[in-house]
């Protein structure tokens, strides 16, 4: 009797520890492959720790690459995730709340006329997402669904960067909040929601650095 407990709390233990280690990496790379299939664009994740009895995970020093130009498209410092655990293997993962701190925007700019401040004569790094978002990627991503109920964005810097014309510029941005937003058919879509937020970022742009 007393080997047979034994052997069960130490089956649990090993069940456990794969699940927490052994688990979060493959989560990792899941994540990592379908934000990146999504968007079309490298998606590096430095470190994600998931406590599934909580119900909780943290991921760190995220970076998304850029298509065209260089450096990274975006870099988060922090993402905190409340979510149901027992949701991550079902079709539809729901998520009460996710905050987003220390998010920080490259855009990349080059006129294709010098010396004409036409938003229409720039190529930059937000109109090939922009047309992700509208076309899709074309690359295979998950069949899973997912909602968020929450989602809030705090410390948000905007770099402009225009090496030929020698600009370097940071500007903050307000932090931002959604609610109910992912890709099932009761969500707000979350191409629509990021492709507001470009549309965002190119108004702010335009008024403070190309007009």
């Amino acid at each position: 009797m007393k080997k047979t407990i034994l052997f069960l709390i130490l089956l649990t233990i090993i069940i456990y520890c794969l699940s927490e280690f052994v688990g979060d990496r493959i989560i990792k790379q899941i994540v990592e492959s379908n934000i990146s299939n999504s968007l079309d664009r490298d998606t590096e994740i430095g470190d994600l720790k998931i406590n599934y009895l909580k119900g909780e995970a943290i991921a760190k020093d995220i970076k998304l690459n850029n298509e065209k130009f260089s450096e990274d498209l975006l870099t988060i410092k922090n993402v905190y995730v409340k979510l149901d655990s027992a949701s991550i293997f079902s079709n539809i993962i729901r998520i009460d709340r996710v905050d987003i701190d220390g998010l920080n925007l490259n855009y990349f700019f080059k006129l294709r006329i010098k010396g004409l401040n036409d938003y229409k004569n720039v190529d930059d790094n937000v109109k090939s997402l922009d047309k992700t978002m509208i076309e899709g990627s074309g690359k295979s991503t998950s069949s899973k669904q997912f909602n968020i109920s929450e989602l809030n964005v705090r410390k948000i810097n905007l770099s402009v960067n225009n090496p030929e014309l020698k600009i370097s510029d940071q500007i903050s941005l307000k932090d931002m909040k959604f609610e109910n937003i992912g890709n099932t058919k009761n969500s707000n879509d979350y191409k629509k929601v990021i492709r507001d937020v470009l549309k965002k970022i190119v108004n702010v742009v335009k008024t403070k650095i190309i007009s």
